[in-house]
């Protein structure tokens, strides 16, 4: 048995009792249509006159190495095709980063929970968001300011109120009269879905910090004039979770 090789074709032939020679394999990584006709017609130059090559089978084999490229180039194709898929995928997840969404799941009270995207990852085609879940909305006010905390908030007429308005629209109306910072920053933390403190500011000045739950309220006062700021404030749980880019539902 004797093997040659020419421009990377590898043709293996042995020779048979009578001393004629024949071809008993051939390899070449990327073997194209054109590789097996000239092998063909080398084979068919080199045959044994007595045995001539099945035509038949020669072209059985043709019809093989065809149909072998076409599906190598089908692959190919689509491994292209997925590539780019996956990429497109992770630009529109990345562009979700810093948003709010909905990934399908809800929380003990029914409803649907919300998470904040931080960071996008893609392995092994999928596509994942990091995010952390949100725990609650709340409205921060900070409100008037003194240099003591048991300062009065100076009014001094029964008729002088202040009302909050809580996030289902509650009306809830303190009488202002004759207290101090402290004493009535207790009468706010007495509210539900209330929480009131008197804090230091960092100036050294004291302010009355309230915050209200759920968001969406108000305040408004009569007869005193209590200055204010409000926030927003969001509370993310402590650990991250991971998302399935598939599994998000709704963008905010």
């Amino acid at each position: 048995m004797a093997t040659t090789s020419t421009d990377g074709v590898k043709t293996t032939s042995a020779t048979d009792a009578y001393g004629n020679t024949y071809t008993t394999g051939v390899s070449k990584e990327g073997l194209k249509s054109e590789d097996f006709i000239n092998l063909m017609l080398t084979e068919l130059k080199m045959q044994d006159p007595t045995k001539p090559v099945d035509a038949a089978s020669m072209m059985d084999s043709q019809l093989q190495l065809s149909t072998l490229e076409a599906n190598t180039s089908i692959v190919n194709a689509m491994e292209n095709i997925t590539a780019g898929l996956n990429q497109s995928a992770m630009s529109d997840a990345s562009s979700l980063i810093g948003h709010l969404v909905e990934a399908g799941t809800k929380n003990d009270s029914g409803d649907p929970k919300q998470y904040k995207v931080y960071s996008v990852e893609g392995k092994d085609g999928n596509v994942t968001l990091t995010a952390y879940e949100i725990t609650g909305y709340y409205d921060e006010y900070i409100i008037g300011s003194t240099e003591d905390k048991f300062d009065s908030l100076g009014s001094t007429d029964e008729n002088d109120y202040f009302t909050v308005y809580d996030s289902n629209g509650k009306e809830h109306k303190l009488s202002t009269k004759d207290k101090t910072y402290d004493e009535f920053a207790e009468e706010l933390n007495a509210i539900s879905g209330v929480s009131a403190a008197v804090s230091k500011n960092a100036d050294d000045t004291y302010s009355i910090k309230m915050y209200v739950e759920n968001g969406g309220s108000g305040i408004a006062s009569s007869g005193i004039d209590l200055k204010y700021t409000q926030n927003n404030v969001t509370t993310y749980a402590e650990e991250a979770d991971t998302l399935p880019y598939s599994s998000v539902s709704k963008i905010y």
